[in-house]
């Protein structure tokens, strides 16, 4: 039987936003430019009259289930004029970002590089954001891992509780900072038990048939 133990544990989570991830950046700047692409040639047909064929050429996408390229409405509703304005306000974007790019490259850089423009998706860099969104403490944070001999009913047993958790949230737009905390106490002075956890997790993995390889997870969640 293998043992791992933590006692007394603190663990601090940190959230950003933005894209940190190389490949996700490239597979994001690949995108836009498809798109800005599609627009300009779309545009160039119904500014000469001509039509086009929404399903081959569709004037939107969805990236990641999150990311939303193109124009916010579909083109077979618009009306060529408006369509035609719409695809404008798209590209002229790119234009203002591409003229400032241009004027910071002319200006040197402290190591003599010429300065490399960063992507951008309306508007906003495709990095990670400076400081964190969201920040997630934990503190007396206990934990045993346990690991038991084959063939035992209970392949595996993770116990963990936490005395404090706070989650602090950094977004502009929200109303609450500490969006979880101690109870200090209620409408009717009842506080915490002094030394209690606020959380106790136990994650067992067990063989749920006897003489059966196959396992299945049990959680177990108390606040």
């Amino acid at each position: 039987m293998d043992r791992i133990v933590i006692r007394q544990g603190e663990l601090t989570l940190f959230f950003y936003e933005g894209y940190d991830w190389a490949a996700t950046r490239k597979v994001i700047e690949d995108e836009v430019k498809k798109m800005k692409r599609r627009l300009t040639r779309i545009k160039q047909l119904v500014a000469s009259g001509q039509t086009y064929d929404p399903s081959i050429d569709p004037t939107n996408t969805v990236l990641f289930n999150s990311i939303h390229l193109g124009l916010d409405q579909d083109a077979d509703e618009m009306e060529p004029d408006a369509l035609i304005a719409a695809i404008d306000e798209e590209l002229k974007e790119d234009i203002e970002t591409a003229s400032v790019s241009s004027w910071q490259s002319l200006r040197p850089t402290p190591s003599g590089r010429p300065h490399v423009p960063q992507p951008r998706l309306h508007g906003r860099r495709l990095t990670r954001s400076r400081s964190p969104s969201i920040e997630i403490h934990l503190s007396g944070l206990f934990t045993e891992t346990v690991k038991f001999v084959p063939n035992d009913e209970i392949v595996s047993r993770t116990f963990a509780t936490v005395r404090d958790v706070e989650i602090l949230d950094h977004v502009k737009t929200s109303t609450w900072r500490k969006f979880l905390t101690a109870l200090r106490s209620d409408s009717r002075g009842n506080i915490r038990e002094t030394g209690s956890d606020m959380v106790r997790i136990e994650l067992r993995s067990v063989h749920p048939v006897p003489g059966n390889t196959s396992e299945e997870t049990r959680l177990r969640v108390s606040f």
